[in-house]
């Protein structure tokens, strides 16, 4: 019996040899001078499962680094300001920075469209606030007209403290509408500039810089974006038929061609719920240790499930 291996294919060749009857006169003359004919016959048998080569169980499905959640941060501008540096070389892309650190100050100030808007509402404020002092004004002599009348006997007590409630209330109102005009006004002239803090969330390195130094920036602009690679996630898309739910600990071994003999152990993150009805795939992210941080986003590797 002979084994031949073609394509990844075995196949058996068995050759089997008989006496061959009622061949005619020819083969009758054959078998007379003790000739016995043979036949040849090719089977094409599969092979028995202790002839199959040996072949790992285990399915290998492509994938790429993607950021995870809790390892990416954004700071971004609090109000309209001036954005200044907290030390002498401002910090650029690259710049490794700790939980806490200051990366900027804000110096809160107004553009030329925020001053036109509050020039033109000031004089709704400053109407306001003469409204409130006319007001006080005319409680207060209310008031003393009545303290005068009382003393020659032509009004009463009541009608004084009533009187004098109303003034306070009226000189509240005044005080209250006057703040409001001096925090403005000083806001317009620039008097009492407000500085504060921006600080980085977490530990990582910056990866992104928007703006330049004393350059003034609206409220809401992203000014640095961080980046911790300390761990990773590696997105990868499994076939319907062949997804299967991760149990306890088990991870997954994921490859790289660009880092030859290297071997990433990764943990299921985030597996998604539902199956996509276009590609009828599954998406799972796991959470990769990145030690020496070899793995940067938009690396592109394989994992080996052998579960």
């Amino acid at each position: 019996m002979q084994i031949i291996q073609n394509l990844g294919r075995a196949i058996v060749v068995r050759q089997l040899s008989f006496p061959v009857a009622r061949w005619g006169l020819k083969a009758y003359a054959m078998l007379a001078s003790g000739i016995v004919p043979t036949i040849t016959l090719l089977l094409l048998l599969p092979l028995r499962a202790a002839d199959q080569p040996q072949v790992a169980r285990h399915a290998n499905v492509l994938g790429k680094i993607v950021a995870l959640p809790d390892t990416i941060a954004e700071v971004q501008s609090p109000a309209t300001g001036r954005i200044l540096s907290p030390r002498e070389r401002p910090y650029s892309v690259g710049d490794q920075v700790k939980k806490g650190d200051a990366l900027a100050i804000i110096e809160h100030r107004y553009n030329l469209h925020d001053s036109s808007h509050l020039g033109t509402i000031r004089w709704d404020l400053l109407s306001v606030m003469l409204e409130a002092r006319t007001a006080a004004v005319e409680a207060k002599i209310a008031r003393e007209k009545a303290e005068r009348l009382m003393a020659i006997g032509t009004a009463s007590g009541q009608q004084v403290q009533e009187l004098k409630a109303a003034e306070a209330m009226a000189e509240a109102e005044y005080k209250k509408r006057k703040t409001l005009l001096d925090q403005q006004d000083s806001q317009l002239q620039g008097a009492e500039l407000v500085r504060k803090g921006l600080f980085s969330p977490i530990d990582g390195t910056i990866s992104f810089v928007t703006f330049t130094q004393g350059q003034t920036i609206n409220e809401g602009v992203v000014l640095f974006r961080i980046a911790n690679r300390k761990e990773v996630g590696f997105q990868a898309r499994f076939p319907e038929t062949e997804f299967r739910r991760w149990e306890g600990k088990a991870q997954a071994r994921i490859h790289f061609d660009s880092l030859p003999g290297k071997v990433f152990m990764g943990k299921p993150e985030v597996v998604a719920p539902v199956v996509d009805p276009q590609s009828r795939t599954r998406d799972v992210i796991f959470r990769v240790p990145n030690a020496g941080e070899f793995l940067r986003y938009g690396m592109i590797g394989w994992l080996e499930d052998a579960r």
